[in-house]
């Protein structure tokens, strides 16, 4: 009896099989960190563990690896990009600094078994978020002695397709506001953008907001601001400018034909004096 239950419980623990669990951020925003972290159990004759990346076209290039004779070894393309925070033969955790579009990718935690080979777990990442915004104002013809037109522009590019929704002051009436539209780029990002035509008052300073992904997790908020001083000089002060610069240049012509007299008079009076001294 005793044989038997020795035998029941040797074949128990042969079918226990090893397992491989895993963790990590399956999405993570554009510039953020992404976090992964394996660990094995039932597992024996581990010699070493690699962080792999499996790319879309189905090949995967080696990130990090650890063993206990060369300790922790990051490839060269990822040093600084790619952080142990955890590294045994048990157990194994990563993380992906500052990710970009390049990122999207499957990330592969690699146990290197003697004599079985190695057991996986793979977690999948997608980054989203925005990458690039780009804003402008510039006015439009005057409705009037006491009105002025503004158009402002937003464009972002990130994944999914940005929105962008304007929102503005009490001080500011919208006239027209342009249909967002949305172009996807070679990287399988999206632009998206939009125009507004505004009223302001004459002389008004301030701001309108370009709101990007409202209600997600990536909102962000761009505030476009306007000083007429600053985008359009005053015609009065420009006046004055062309005017001393016109002052400027006539002072400079009569202090050159000046110069000219004066030269052209000392030569004469030279060559008098010379040919009063041939006749004497």
């Amino acid at each position: 009896m005793l044989r038997v239950l020795i035998l029941l419980s040797g074949l128990l623990f042969k079918a226990s099989p090893s397992q491989i669990t895993g963790h990590g951020d399956v999405s993570a925003d554009y510039g953020g960190d992404a976090h992964y972290r394996c660990a094995a159990h039932n597992l024996t004759g581990v010699l070493q563990v690699t962080w792999q990346r499996h790319f879309k076209d189905d090949s995967i290039e080696n990130l990090v690896t650890y063993s206990k004779r060369f300790g922790q070894q990051i490839n060269e393309p990822y040093q600084g990009k790619v952080i142990f925070t955890e590294a045994s033969l048990s157990s194994t955790a990563i993380t992906l600094k500052n990710v970009t579009w390049e990122d999207d990718s499957c990330y592969i935690c690699s146990f290197n078994v003697y004599p079985d080979g190695s057991k996986r777990k793979q977690t999948c990442l997608t980054v989203q978020g925005i990458s690039e915004v780009e804003t402008g104002v510039q006015p439009a013809s005057s409705e009037g002695e006491n009105t002025e037109k503004l158009v402002f522009s937003c464009s972002a590019t990130g994944k999914p397709t940005p929105t962008i929704k304007w929102v503005l002051s009490t001080d500011v009436s919208l006239l027209s506001q342009t249909q967002t539209t949305a172009a996807e780029n070679s990287d399988h990002t999206f632009t998206s953008s939009s125009n507004i035509t505004v009223q302001v008052q004459p002389g008004w300073t301030g701001h309108v907001v370009c709101q990007l992904n409202s209600g997600t997790r990536g909102e962000r908020q761009e505030e476009i601001h306007y000083a007429p001083s600053l985008d359009k000089p005053n015609k009065e002060e420009e006046g004055k400018s062309l005017s001393s610069i016109g002052l400027a240049l006539v002072i400079c012509a009569v202090f050159l034909i000046s110069c000219i007299a004066v030269a052209a008079a000392v030569k004469r009076k030279r060559l008098k004096d010379v040919r009063r001294g041939e006749n004497v």
